[in-house]
């Protein structure tokens, strides 16, 4: 901790001290510095502290103003944020669901359905299927440690032994699902703090539609599950002989839980109506009156009205949230920091006063400047997929955003449907424990997986998504958001 811990001090230091090269201001130095030392630290150390650092160094900096000023600045910007009010807001509200307990009853549901006796694939579909609606709904943390001692206890009761083909690829199979379906919510964890970097960079002038992203993502993932299925069928093709004695109702036997409370209901009418209030103005006529209220009310306003009601209901004499008791055990301290540093500091280096701009056309024109669309869009989301599995995937996306933008801005491309893509891409990434949260989980679970077989079928599902999204995805994207 302590060696990486200074390696980003370096990188801090380093650009901090070292002359300004034209067209980077002095200030640009810095605060390149400062975001290059963040994105290092949160990869390798933690997002909570080198949040607070960074912050701190950009007041320091002088960028916002001199002395106390420019650091009362930062410090009412970071944190007065309009996404970081809807951050601590919508992770109180979702992480209320897991909290009553409602993630349970989800997980269940997809594990008891008659369609999977005797259907060794119906089996896989479903459950992978389950993975990626936890995973949405919550996070891929969640949806691995509700289904890992669920699965195994399956894999054990079938038979299924660890020197069977068909272990590692059902377990990689699971977190490749469980990944892939994290960035479905745009106002959900880290996919919020890229969506955010990009208003800040686009100055609010290029709105991302909540209707459009979540659709990209389904469709892509739905591509992505039935291409995996394929390959478990044709490509793998393990001996499944064993999974056929999958039997829903001894699951149910296995698995029982009390019949839903009050409370619980609630919540799964509540998320539902959350979503659908937020997603209303995309696709309901802008006269109808409430399709005006919901509008000005925006995602945080929504969001704040359901924690009021909920805080207010009262059943059996305890509310439907008691804020204070999820928030201690759901709200993600660590996310929230990193929010409102990354955002701040995004909207910081791509001010004009700082250079960084045209220093980054000035350094990759030769390289991206006669490129055709394709090519471009091959190159930055081959660059997004293989540095996050080193790095961490939404400070990744981040820095690839001003190289987005710059270039898009230069060849006249739309700049929205390669920022998604590549918002969306990054959170593939699962071939390093350095990838993300989940994927460090992952490579620790040494009874489960060992990293031959992540290597040995994570790689080509990784390398297939990468290609999905370059010839697939993006020319969807275009068509979604309409560019």
């Amino acid at each position: 901790m302590y060696i990486h811990s200074a390696i980003g001090f370096a990188i801090m230091a380093i650009f901090w001290l070292a002359p300004a090269a034209a067209p980077l201001t002095p200030i640009g130095m810095k605060l390149v510095g400062i975001f290059l030392g963040m994105v290092y630290l949160w990869s390798t150390v933690s997002c909570l502290w080198p949040s607070v650092l960074g912050l701190f160094l950009i007041g320091l900096s002088g960028f916002a103003g001199q002395g106390f000023a420019g650091m009362k600045a930062v410090v009412l910007t970071g944190f007065g944020n309009d996404t970081v009010v809807m951050m601590l807001f919508i992770m109180v509200l979702f992480g209320a669901m897991d909290e009553v307990g409602c993630t349970q009853y989800i997980a269940r549901w997809f594990l008891t359905r008659k369609i999977i006796t005797g259907r060794p694939f119906a089996f896989l579909a479903v459950f992978y299927l389950g993975c990626y609606v936890l995973s949405t709904l919550v996070s891929p943390i969640t949806s691995l440690l509700l289904l890992w001692p669920v699965s195994l206890k399956i894999m054990k009761t079938l038979g299924v032994e660890r020197t069977d083909k068909i272990w590692p690829i059902f377990f990689v199979g699971m977190f490749f699902i469980s990944a892939i379906g994290m960035p479905f919510f745009p106002f959900l964890s880290a996919q919020l703090v890229v969506l955010s970097a990009f208003d800040a960079m686009t100055k609010g002038t290029m709105p991302v539609p909540y209707l459009p992203y979540m659709a990209l993502n389904f469709i892509m993932s739905m591509l992505l599950i039935v291409t995996f299925l394929g390959a478990v069928k044709f490509i793998f093709r393990p001996d499944i002989s064993k999974l056929k004695a999958i039997d829903a109702e001894r699951i149910a036997e296995q698995e029982k839980l009390p019949p839903m409370n009050i409370q619980q209901k609630i919540m799964m009418a509540v998320l539902p109506t959350f979503i659908l209030m937020l997603l209303a103005p995309s696709f309901l006529p802008k006269s109808l009156a409430i399709v005006k209220l919901l509008g000005s009310l925006g995602t945080i306003g929504v969001a704040m009205f359901w924690i009021a009601i909920l805080c207010f209901i009262r059943i059996g004499g305890k509310p439907i949230i008691n804020f204070k008791e999820v928030a201690y055990r759901q709200l993600s301290w660590d996310v929230f920091f990193l929010v409102a540093a990354a955002v701040y500091a995004a909207n910081a280096i791509s001010h004009e006063s700082t250079g960084v701009n045209a220093f980054v056309i000035q350094l990759l024109n030769p390289i991206l400047g006669d490129a055709s669309e394709m090519v471009f869009v091959a190159i930055l989301f081959t660059a997004a997929i293989v540095l996050t599995n080193f790095a961490n995937n939404a400070a990744m996306a981040i820095i690839l955003m001003p190289i987005i933008l710059a270039f898009c801005g230069q060849l006249g491309l739309p700049p929205i449907p390669i920022a998604m893509g590549v918002t969306q891409l990054v959170f593939l990434a699962m071939l390093t424990p350095a990838a993300c949260p989940h994927a460090s989980m992952m490579f620790g679970r040494k009874d489960i997986y060992e990293v031959k077989d992540i290597m040995k079928y994570g790689f080509p599902m990784v390398t297939i998504g990468l290609l999905y999204f370059i010839f697939i995805g993006y020319p969807l994207a275009k068509f979604l958001f309409g560019a």
